[in-house]
């Protein structure tokens, strides 16, 4: 698997040899791909390694609701298909932070460029650290070599061959993830049968998919699939981000991009169903004696791999399929962050002064730094082995902190002209600094496991395990003042599929707040970033306008006029090239 992700990127760096490469190929594709493979790409962007270790136990812990995240990426990705990605696509830019420039200003556009770099710099490391951890637990390989090799090969096909390798090294990665999940099930399908573990499964409580409630610090119900992933990660991630955003734009049409979109969601539905069922082969075998619980692995994450070298283990070889397609999540994760980021350090950090440059050597710049940003990336991901679970839980959270201001600022830039940069700015770094201060809250007011029950978490068991020198696993009693004290800090204990959706409401409170308070002190008058036509989408004003409704000032009008976006551009360039970052 890393031969051939290796040999795709040597096959398009000697393809590119032969036309004039420049560096809207390399980032790009040249904005020539097709909606087949592109699809792919954000399926494989979106899994991760973490995502093939950790969700089968996510079900094997909680249960089926987490099949509900199906629901949260249809709306997620339907919403950017219709309304961000049609805005970005049509105005020809390369990231989409270039979208909060035109439509706000500077600062809040290294805003958002800083908080993306920070948090996909410290998400790569983990993604590259994460499932080289449970690998070495159960193959013996060193966990130096297991970081190094899959950073290395990443940094040799991405700046071998560009964003087309990526995208079809995705391809080929794809099939492999798909592969080790279904040799899984078809082999405990032989051996002993779904009727069985689905049986086992509802016996221990495992087959609920339906869980309604309001309460925000429930860990898994419809609320939180729905709500929390549209108006958080997921809608952020595919909406705004530039890990997504990238492969939308890459594409030959805007056609092929939308279709894109909704082929990723049939992928993204197929891959989970696999991951549902290994999830409950995991209950079947692990009924009596859970090595996680019991001390044997570092992380329930690792259940999986621990689980392949017995089923495997009349199948020499078989074993490794299912490794080698979690090394194939990473790879393609972390391909995907590495490039992505260099676009948004050529784009939005060197921006026009890159365009003095000749076209080798913009191209010559790209690729260093997408070396640069990958050793980075391994860099961390070195430094995360100096980590135990919890901190690491805390670097992952970062992006949850991002995703819901940053979301907000694009919903309110494409639908909302009363909000303007100052407004915007405010809002920005008031959703920031309140996602970050419930979190931190989370960890210093922790509640013991013992009294957590809306995490709905399914007890295990022990007993058929078999101890050394009588090791036990005391539980250690609740303090009865904490209990108490755990009710006046429940805003703490919010869940964590709503920490994106806290900072999305408070940016967008924040922003309109003061918004309003602005324009009090002024005479208000739209300028020309809130009336330019191609910074907008006109959805909610012409529906309002078909259903007989005059559409309110702060929403978008589609008659305005937007022959001054091109004045817009001009502006900004000659700014840009007498502006440092």
């Amino acid at each position: 698997m890393l031969i051939a992700s290796a040999l795709v990127g040597i096959y398009f760096a000697y393809k590119s040899r032969k036309n004039s490469e420049n560096v809207t190929d390399f980032l790009m594709a040249g904005r020539s791909m097709h909606c087949f493979p592109t699809s792919l790409s954000i399926m494989c962007t979106a899994l991760s390694a973490i995502t093939i270790l950790g969700t089968p136990a996510e079900f094997y812990n909680y249960g089926g609701m987490y099949i509900w995240s199906i629901a949260g990426y249809f709306m997620a990705i339907s919403f950017s298909s219709e309304v961000f990605i049609p805005v970005f696509y049509n105005l020809g830019i390369n990231t989409a932070y270039e979208y909060l420039e035109l439509r706000f200003c500077r600062k809040v556009r290294k805003a958002t460029t800083i908080m993306f770099m920070v948090a996909n710099v410290i998400s790569t490391g983990v993604v590259i650290y994460a499932p080289a951890t449970a690998i070495s637990a159960v193959t013996g390989m060193s966990l130096d070599l297991a970081i190094l090799t899959s950073g290395l090969v990443c940094i040799f096909y991405t700046t071998l061959g560009g964003m087309k390798a990526v995208v079809w090294t995705d391809v080929v990665q794809s099939l492999w993830m798909l592969s080790g999940l279904l040799a899984v099930v078809i082999l405990n399908h032989l051996k002993i049968g779904y009727g069985k573990v689905f049986e086992m499964a509802k016996l221990t409580g495992r087959t609920e998919f339906f869980r309604s409630s309001w309460d925000p610090t429930v860990r898994d119900t419809l609320q939180a699939y729905l709500i929390g992933k549209f108006f958080g990660v997921e809608g952020y991630a595919f909406g705004c981000s530039q890990n997504f955003v990238q492969r939308f734009l890459s594409c030959r049409s805007l056609g092929h991009a939308k279709a894109a979109g909704y082929m990723a969601i049939g992928w993204l539905s197929i891959i989970l169903m696999p991951c549902l069922f290994t999830g409950y082969t995991l209950v079947y075998y692990y009924e009596k004696c859970d090595p996680a619980a019991a001390g044997f692995l570092d992380s329930t994450d690792q259940l999986m791999p621990f689980l392949t070298n017995f089923i495997f283990v009349e199948y020499p070889g078989l074993s490794a399929i299912y490794i080698s397609g979690a090394f194939a999540g990473s790879l393609s994760s972390v391909s995907s962050f590495i490039s992505s980021m260099a676009n948004v350090i050529m784009t939005d950090v060197i921006g026009q002064r890159a365009l003095k440059l000749g076209k080798v050597k913009q191209v010559l710049l790209a690729k260093s730094l997408t070396i640069l940003t990958g050793f980075v990336c391994i860099g961390f991901a070195y430094l995360s082995t100096l980590l135990k679970g919890g901190v690491i839980e805390v670097v992952l959270s970062i992006g949850g902190i991002i995703a819901g201001p940053i979301y907000a600022i694009f919903m309110m830039g494409v639908f909302f002209p009363l909000i303007e940069e100052i407004s915007a700015f405010i809002g920005l770094l008031s959703g920031v600094a309140v996602c970050t201060w419930c979190y931190i809250g989370r960890n210093i007011y922790a509640t013991p496991t013992e009294i957590v029950e809306n995490s709905f978490r399914i007890a295990v068991n022990t007993d058929g395990c078999t101890f050394e020198n009588g090791t036990s696993f005391p539980i250690e009693p609740v303090d009865p003042e904490f209990v108490e004290n755990s009710l006046i800090l429940s805003f703490y204990h919010i869940s964590y599929h709503y920490i994106g959706t806290l900072g999305f409401t408070v940016t967008v409170v924040v922003s309109f707040l003061t918004a309003l308070i602005v324009m009090g002190k002024r005479e208000f008058h739209y300028n020309r970033k809130q009336r330019d036509g191609k910074l907008h989408c006109f959805i909610l004003s012409d529906l309002a306008q078909k259903c007989g409704y005059k559409p309110a000032d702060f929403w978008y009008n589609s008659s305005w006029d937007d022959e001054i976006h091109e004045k817009i551009i001009d502006e900004q360039k000659k700014e840009a090239l007498t502006t440092e970052f």
